[in-house]
């Protein structure tokens, strides 16, 4: 590591307002990757929250989801969603909830990747659609730890963008000597995220560099491209990034199969939109 990145990291690390997961959300994640609990016991420990209990109701009868009846119950919901779709919600809601002011725009967008992540993995065969629409979530993260712990910072990375024309990244790099991909990994480490949701959070600009999931990492480059292109939500910048042509190889999509992903986002972003949770 240079010496740059590790004073980075020191900055980073000497954050005393850093994130860290409060108590009943560390446990119920951790009951979620447990094989021991229940859909059942999962649900009483959420019921235990009101806030989360009401997001997690929210979400499963938005039309993000779409199902074609209501759900009334936590139970239900988690049957519907999975467990992964509902962790990277209560990951996403404790951070997000960290911010003074809600911002929606990168809500929207970050759920956006959720919905096109999830829509290139099942075209691609990754054995786990759930995992990408997690990392789909959660892929910002640093952006939003930017927002709500470096506000003087920030000020001067969206000046740098709206004024001089830079990418997100260029400011961030001009102002930090680091970009938002670094700190979402540096927080996905204090969280103790499993390694295959580190690579799409740090390298889903620069997915060659990712080594423990690299098809992940590809589907969550295209579909932060795809968004990013639809104008849905509000990554930072009015730019679409550079897309990795390896990442594309990588995925290997037919026509018809890019076809079905660019259907499928029309048809739950453009014509549907993405909820924000409750508050």
């Amino acid at each position: 590591m240079s010496d740059q990145r590790a004073e980075a990291r020191k900055k980073i690390q000497l954050l005393k307002n850093l994130p860290t997961l409060p108590g009943m959300i560390e446990q119920i994640s951790r009951a979620v990757d447990s094989k021991r609990f229940t859909v059942a016991d999962i649900g009483n420990l959420i019921s235990r929250d009101q806030v989360l209990s009401a997001k997690v109701l929210k979400l499963a009868n938005s039309a993000f989801f779409g199902f074609s009846r209501k759900v009334g119950s936590l139970t239900q919901a988690l049957m519907l969603l999975g467990f992964d779709v509902v962790k990277g919600l209560i990951l996403t809601s404790s951070v997000f909830d960290m911010m003074k002011d809600r911002d929606q725009g990168l809500w929207e967008h970050s759920m956006g990747v959720a919905t096109a992540s999830s829509l290139i993995a099942q075209q691609v065969d990754l054995p786990d659609a759930e995992e990408a629409s997690l990392a789909g979530l959660l892929h910002d993260l640093g952006k939003v730890v930017l927002r709500a712990q470096m506000t003087e910072d920030m000020q001067s990375i969206v000046e740098l963008v709206e004024v001089e024309g830079m990418s997100i990244r260029q400011a961030e790099h001009e102002v930090l000597g680091f970009d938002h991909s670094h700190i979402g990994m540096w927080l996905a480490e204090s969280w103790k995220l499993p390694e295959e949701l580190m690579d799409p959070i740090r390298w889903h600009h620069q997915p060659e560099g990712a080594r423990k999931a690299p098809l992940l990492t590809a589907v969550v480059h295209l579909a932060d491209i795809m968004v990013r292109g639809y104008g849905h939500g509000d990554g930072g910048d009015p730019w679409v990034p550079e897309l990795d042509r390896g990442a594309l190889r990588l995925l290997n999509l037919t026509p018809q199969k890019l076809e079905r992903v660019v259907d499928g986002i029309c048809e739950k972003l453009v014509n549907s939109g993405a909820d924000m949770p409750p508050h």
